[in-house]
């Protein structure tokens, strides 16, 4: 049930909201299906129940695991996520959930042995965007 369409309200801010997204998915460096693993945990920290299904959902049609996606909530103690992901995870979850500082730059520092800078920044902005889209669909979305 929707409470109103961000996209129909707000044609102009969607299309430039959209154009972001677009533009990540253009000769992207970080590969779909941790880009669909990272968007899938910042869904679930946010509690972004339409956000969670659309890209749980994509993270199957890349091939994910799908055992990686029902330990996703608990990655740090769970078996099956490499280095590189769980870097890219806590990045994620440091950004988030806005983290100190301090804490941020440990995080960043961790994702230096595993990401170049480009990485790093197309990283930063899919997390990001997805913490707008979240917050765009829990505005929008009473139930998903």
């Amino acid at each position: 049930m929707s409470r109103f369409a961000f996209h129909e309200v707000s044609p102009a801010l969607f299309n430039a909201q959209f154009a972001l997204a677009t533009a990540l998915g253009q000769n992207p460096t970080i590969a779909p299906v941790l880009r669909d693993l990272i968007e899938s945990r910042v869904s679930q920290i946010n509690q972004c129940a339409y956000c969670v299904r659309m890209h749980s959902k994509s993270f199957a049609e890349h091939g994910g695991d799908p055992m990686k996606l029902a330990m996703l909530p608990v990655w740090r103690s769970a078996d099956g996520f490499d280095a590189a992901e769980r870097c890219a995870l806590d990045w994620a979850e440091c950004l988030t959930r806005s983290e100190p500082q301090v804490r941020i730059s440990q995080s960043y520092r961790a994702l230096l042995d595993h990401f170049e800078e480009a990485q790093i920044s197309e990283l930063t902005c899919i997390i990001a965007t997805m913490n707008s889209w979240n917050k765009l669909g829990i505005a929008q979305h009473e139930f998903a």
